[in-house]
Formats: C-alpha cells, structure tokens, sequence
C-alpha cells in the first residue's frame, strides 16, 4: 500500500477509467465488427493459409498468423483512445477529473487488454479441433496462448503512447502500424542475417521473439521480465507526455 500511495495510484479510479474504455469498444457496431473480422481471419483463414489438416493437426500456424495480425489489430484498437479525446477536446475535461496520469493510462491499457483478451477468446475453436482429431501438447498450447497474449500487450502499451502523440486516429493506426512492423521484422530471421553479430541482441529485443521462446513451453522468467519492461518503458514515457502537456495547459 505504502508503494501504490508513492507512485500515486488508486486502483478505483482505475476501474472506472477502465469501465468507461472498455465499454466505448461496445458502445457502437465498431467494436463487434473488429471482433467479427479478427475471427473470420483467424478461425476461416487458418484452414487455407497454414494448411492445418496437412500438417500433422498443427497449431504453429495460428500463432504465426497471429504475429501478422497484430500488425493491424493492435493499432485498429489502440488508435482512438487518446486520439480521438485530443481531436473532440474531451482530453482537457478528462485531465481536470481527480485522477493521476498513470490512473488514466493504466484504465486505458487494461481496457485495451481485455478487448484483446476477448478477440483470443475467439480463436479457442481451433484448440479444441486439435484435441477432437490429434493430441497436441498443452504446455506448448498455454505457452503460445501467453506469448501471443503477452506480445499484444506490449504492441498495445506503444499504441497507446503512440496514440497519445497525435490527434488523429488514422494518423495514430499507420504510426502505430509501422512501429509494430519495425519491432516485428526484428525478429524475423531472414532480416537479422544482415545483421551479423548484433543479429542475436536485435533478436532478444523482438516481442515475437518472446513469443517463439514461450512457444516451446518452457517459462522463462527472462521472457516476462521482457514483456514487463516493454510494456512499462512505453506507460512510462505516455505518463512523463501527459504530466509534460498538463504543465503546458
């Protein structure tokens, strides 16, 4: 308690940033129809593009989809949620509330974080053909389920810094957009070759890296700690913008 009271956090606050986000995801048709595209692409897709039945019923290919999809999906869910309170004004009324800037953010990341929770959610059909037609390794399967988890907070925590830095939500998606690719070809192989001694050290920096690691189903503390620190470098930096913007208001 002593620790929350320094760092100026009350996690009721928290919650009721977090309920109104999260409910804004639902609030109109956008929400259900970035959910129902997500899950055409993953459950419909999955069958043509990662040719499940001739692979011996493997779900590697679901998650290596995943990593293209986040490219998209993390920026189309993070682009408004500071954007869009800069573009209508409603970001001045909001910073006068009695509410700390790390309030705001983390109401905002976990909001973000369950919406992509409930997208996971949609994929569990594929899982469960899996286990119907063959008998796949469930350490393998919670460990790709946590990387991909895992590898959409950290994209989410710098699309909503990213959001944060313009007030428009399409000019947020591409930034958003190229940001993620940028950290994602790091850890694609055929890019690290001309890399040459680093290509290992640029590697370990890369979400989908983490990802491959907790793929395997061994947990390696290095893998969270990974996660924890992107994450938390990118609410950082969103929080120091905030406390910048409301000095100059």
């Amino acid at each position: 308690m002593d620790i929350l009271k320094k760092i100026d956090l009350d996690w009721s606050n928290v919650k009721t940033i977090f309920r109104r986000e999260f409910a804004n995801y639902f609030n109109t048709p956008i929400g259900y129809i970035f959910l129902g595209i997500f899950a055409i692409l993953v459950n419909f897709l999955f069958f043509f593009i990662t040719r499940f039945w001739d692979r011996g019923y493997s779900l590697q290919g679901l998650f290596d989809m995943l990593k293209l999809i986040y490219l998209a999906f993390i920026p189309v869910i993070t682009m408004r949620l500071w954007a869009e309170e800069r573009r209508s004004g409603t970001i001045e009324l909001l910073l006068t509330l009695p509410y700390s800037e790390l309030e705001l953010i983390l109401g905002k990341y976990f909001s973000a974080l369950c919406f992509l929770g409930i997208a996971l959610l949609t994929t569990l059909t594929l899982p469960l053909i899996a286990f119907i037609v063959a008998s796949p390794d469930v350490m393998v399967l919670i460990g790709s389920y946590l990387g991909a988890w895992l590898s959409g907070s950290a994209y989410i925590a710098l699309g909503l810094y990213i959001s944060w830095l313009t007030r428009d939500q399409i000019t947020a998606f591409l930034l958003s957009f190229l940001a993620c690719l940028f950290i994602y070809l790091l850890g694609y192989q055929p890019v690290l070759q001309f890399f040459g001694p680093f290509k290992e050290l640029l590697g370990f920096l890369s979400v989908s890296w983490h990802a491959d690691s907790l793929a395997s189903g061994l947990l390696d503390s290095r893998d969270l700690l990974y996660y924890i620190a992107f994450a938390a470098l990118f609410l950082y930096l969103n929080k120091i913008s905030i406390e910048n913007f409301r000095k100059g208001t």
